[in-house]
Parts: structure tokens; sequence; C-alpha cells
């Protein structure tokens, strides 16, 4: 790219990639952030081509003659009248924009042989098709005099003023996208301003909006390095759209802070994405994030959230290695701050036969160590023999008889170990026996399954009683993951 960076008056914009996602809280000064980025560079007209979209975008997705005289009569009243919060007749000056973009396009499609020459290009397949990807009930399609909103069920004309908000909001936002890309210029730097984009909207039509911003920056990216789109938002289905995006870097806005420094979409966006895109996540149901280590650990809290019908509520976060969790704890503790005024998540890791050293909470992220050497361990817990239809003294001389009976197997003396320990090797490794303990018992479910159901099945009494699985697992751990207790800031 031409430019690294975009600077206003106090704001300053680092680190530029094709498409740049500035995130913050409410009152972190984002919209100013970019209004300023917005009026440097409008001054600077021989250098810049730059569109400012704001945040809040009223009334209807059809064209107004009272519109397209004061775009006609003044150059500068549509930038004018949108460097504001709230932006009065925007959609029907994005109708009026989008119609100027079919004629755009139809003139580069007349001046391109190899669009013009292939019958899979046209403007209902690359323009109209692209905005009725956001819409779900009705259809944009090209009538007699104008652009009509259809019903897709019916197949009636609907008037614009009857649409939907987000409905609305999607078009306005796509006709805003599409006239941006068809009026590039090749001489300048070409700069797209959302300002919250994902107002109104679904979150799953945030999330497709996402992908219309890429689908249209990869048919440009002949001209990629001189164009950069940049987007304040609080979407996490958004952002998430975007994660997997070589072309997407991310920066936070702070209070009182005007440089964002951008960084490119890392691995601990993409691992976590999926819980942040689930558009249900957190806000609406209370799940909440669980950072574990390995893939192991992964299936027994599936597994323990599906036994527990919905009692637990978590999303399991695959890390995958002690160092990716830490890189992913903090990558976490930034994102949420960022997304939401009330939050928490949490990660636990292996015990590792580490002893009496908890590990220290970084809010919204609460951190917890087993109180065993691995999740495996807490199979030989009282709970978890039950779920194999068997006790300590059953596993004891279930052992013994299947040691006798398998004289020459390489695991017959940690098997010995494990029932001669009197801690029931809580803080020793026994990963190479844990499949063997569920064959010795007779019991034909994998191991992450029998050690789910015992976790989805604790009850709030085993936290006062003397129960072997909350012990191994940590009771301050079960409290606040399993029961949400009091002291549990969500």
């Amino acid at each position: 790219m031409k430019e690294n960076e975009l600077k206003g008056q106090t704001a300053h914009l680092i680190g530029l990639n094709n498409i740049n996602v500035i995130m913050g809280r409410n009152g972190a000064g984002k919209s100013r952030f970019l209004r300023d980025i917005e009026e440097i560079t409008n001054r600077s007209k021989q250098l810049y081509y730059v569109r400012y979209v704001s945040p809040e975008r009223a009334g209807s997705f059809k064209r107004d003659g009272n519109v397209l005289t004061n775009m006609s009569n003044n150059p500068e009243w549509l930038r004018l009248t949108r460097a504001v919060n709230q932006a009065s007749d925007f959609k029907a000056a994005s109708a009026m924009l989008f119609r100027e973009a079919e004629v755009l396009y139809l003139r580069r499609l007349a001046s391109t042989p190899e669009i013009r020459m292939d019958p899979s290009r046209s403007f209902a397949v690359d323009r109209l098709g692209k905005v009725n990807q956001l819409l779900t009930n009705i259809e944009l399609v090209m009538g007699n005099a104008d652009f009509e909103f259809r019903s897709l069920a019916s197949g009636e004309t609907i008037n614009p003023d009857a649409i939907s908000s987000g409905e609305s909001e999607a078009v306005a936002l796509a006709a805003e996208i599409l006239y941006f890309f068809d009026t590039i210029d090749p001489e300048k730097f070409n700069v797209l301003l959302l300002d919250e984009p994902d107002v109104h909207l679904h979150p799953d039509l945030q999330a497709r909006l996402g992908k219309l911003i890429i689908a249209m920056l990869e048919e440009f990216v002949d001209k990629a390095e001189n164009i950069a789109v940049c987007l304040s938002t609080h979407s996490a289905p958004l952002v998430c759209s975007l994660a997997d995006s070589t072309y997407v870097s991310i920066g936070t806005k702070s209070f009182e802070v005007n440089t964002v420094e951008l960084k490119p979409t890392s691995d601990q966006l993409r691992k976590i994405a999926p819980f942040f895109g689930h558009p249900l996540s957190l806000s609406l149901n209370e799940d909440a994030a669980l950072i574990l280590e390995g893939e192991d650990d992964e299936r027994v809290w599936q597994q323990a959230a599906r036994t527990s019908q919905g009692r637990i509520k978590v999303f399991p976060v695959l890390a995958g290695s002690v160092d990716q969790q830490g890189e992913l704890e903090r990558f976490c503790v930034d994102l949420l701050a960022t997304l939401y005024d009330s939050a928490i998540a949490f990660s636990v890791r292996d015990g590792d036969g580490v002893v009496d050293e908890p590990l220290e909470h970084n809010l919204p992220l609460m951190r917890y160590r087993l109180d065993c050497y691995a999740i495996e361990n807490v199979l030989l817990t009282d709970p978890c023999l039950a779920v194999m239809n068997a006790s300590w003294d059953g596993f004891v001389e279930k052992a013994a008889a299947w040691i006798a009976a398998n004289p020459g197997h390489a695991d017959i003396g940690m098997l010995q170990q494990a029932t001669a320990s009197g801690d029931r090797l809580r803080h020793t490794k026994i990963k190479k026996i844990r499949q063997l303990i569920c064959a010795v018992l007779d019991c034909k479910k994998p191991w992450e399954v029998v050690v789910g159901q015992a976790i989805g099945t604790l009850t709030k009494n085993d936290l006062t009683n003397s129960n072997m699985l909350v012990a191994f697992l940590g009771t301050e751990m079960v409290s606040n993951i399993i029961f949400r207790e009091d002291e549990c800031p969500l």
C-alpha cells in the first residue's frame, strides 16, 4: 500500500491494511476519530478520495428530488450533511448513489472487454446480487423506471417505507460500499470510513456485511494498494466475519487516546472468533468463553455442557498449547473489554504436578489450574467411577483380575501404581492408561464422555459436601464456572 497511516488534526491511524477495524467502548471517541480523519484528508483532494458514512442513517431508500437538487447544486452538501452522528435523508442519498453506481458499472462493462465477454458478469449479478445476499425476505430488483423491493414470498412490490429498518439499513450500506468501490480513483489514495455500520443490523446481517466488504476488495484487488476501508464497530459477528482475511487489521480506540495502532488479525482472533461470532453468545444466553489447553479438555467440557442441559453456560475455545493459551488469554482480555460492559471469560489449565499455586485472575478473565495433574486424572474419582457403574473397591478388584489375565501388557506397572495409590494418582500423569481404566471396567464410553457426564451432573450441594471430583477440579473453579456463584463477576 502507498499509505501506512492516516492522520487527522488529532487522530492518528498507524499500520494501515486494506480493511481496518477500530474497536472501543461507548464514549471512547471512535466517531470523532473517523470524522477528524475525514476532514483533514478531504482537504487534500489531490491526494485522497475519501467517503464517510455516519452511524445514524435516517430516511428511506428511495430517490428524492430535493436530495438530488441539493447534491447537484452543492458538491459538498452530501459530505457536510453526513459529518454528524445522525444524518437525515441518508438513505435517500444512498438510493441516488446506487443509481449512479449502475451507470458507472455499465460504463466499466462497456470499456472492459474481459468483463463484457464474460456471460456470468452483469450489473444484476455483480451489484444487485451482492445487495440481495444481505436480505432474507425481500429482494432489490430493476423495475421499469427505478429499483424496486419485492417480497420473496408473494412477489409483490413493497414500498421502501414499508420494509424493516434493518433491511433498509443493509441496502443503504451496501449501496454506499458499492458506490465507493465503483468510484475509486486510481491516481489517489481511496478511503472509505464506515462509522458503526452494524447499527440496526441482526448479527447474521452484520457478518454478511463483512463478507460483502471483502468480496468488493477482492474484485478491485488490482487497485488494493490504493484502498483503505476503516470501520468502527462494537459488533463481534462483523469482526469475526473479517477475521480470516489477510486484508484485515484491528486496533483499539480508548478515551483520550488519539493514536490507534492497527495489527493484522491473528491466530488468537481466529481461535476465539467462533465464540464471539456466535450470535447468541454471552449477550443473550450468558455463554462465557472457556479457554482450554487441548482437544481432550474441549471434548470433556462440550460433553459437560450437554449433560447439564444448558446449566453449564460455557463455549469451549481451544488454545492447543500452554504458550498459545497464554497468548489467547491476553488477547481475550483486551477484546472482551471493548465489546461488553459486563463480561466474563474463563481459562482452565492442567495442574501438571503443581500443587497449591493458584493462578492470578486478569478480569474479566478468571484463570484456574486443575487441582490434579490433568483432566483425565478425575477418571479415578468416585463420581466418574459411578458413571461407569463402579466404585473404587470394584475398580481395584477388576484391575487385579485384568492384570492377571494380561501379564505381558506394557501398562501393567502404571495400573498397579494406580490401584496402590493413596491419592489415586491425583498429581501423576496417567495419560497412558486413561482409556484402559474404562476398558478394565467394561465401559464402552470414551473417557472424555465419562468425565464430561460426571461434571455435568454436579450439583451445588457437592460444593459443601465432600466430593472428590470437586476437589480434583478445584472448588473455586467449579463454583464460578459451573454454578456462577456470587463472587463471579457475571
